[in-house]
């Protein structure tokens, strides 16, 4: 599912509107502040885990 969301041509990952957006982070949320929470959780994971995480994390950010 997120392989064919990132790979869409037409999706639309953050809009910023003038007035902020909706405030629901779900909906509206910053693609900065879900980067820091992702370091935060794979810095708290087991060197091997972490590794793995990051591993696809790196085929996904060059995939597109």
């Amino acid at each position: 599912m997120w392989r064919g969301f990132v790979r869409a041509p037409y999706r639309n990952l953050w809009s910023e509107y003038e007035d902020g957006g909706c405030g629901v982070g779900e909906c509206c949320g910053s693609p900065f502040e879900a980067r820091k929470f992702l370091d935060a959780v794979i810095h708290g994971m087991s060197r091997r885990r972490a590794r793995e995480l990051r591993f696809l994390d790196d085929q996904l950010n060059n995939s597109c």
